[in-house]
């Protein structure tokens, strides 16, 4: 896949949380394709929304410059345009 926009669909990882172990929540990247390995993506100026059972919600609120998705937990990558 060349560089480009992309959408990833992926599991973010478990948490503990007040006692309890939950995930892996659902989350989709939405970005520009900088690097693409056997083993993760760098996706560069990412949107991330996580889908949790109290909804869906910009992740995180600070947004970062690049985002690194190892591909053990990528389900679909999608390219637009």
């Amino acid at each position: 896949m060349k560089k480009g926009i992309v959408g990833v669909s992926w599991n973010d990882v478990r948490v503990y949380h007040d006692g309890g172990l939950y995930g892996p929540t659902p989350a989709y990247t939405e970005g520009s394709l900088i690097v693409q390995h056997d083993e993760y993506v760098i996706i560069q100026n990412p949107e991330t929304l996580l889908m949790s059972h109290e909804g869906t919600k910009n992740h995180p609120v600070e947004a970062p410059r690049f985002y690194y998705i190892p591909r053990s937990l990528i389900q679909k990558i999608e390219k637009y345009g």
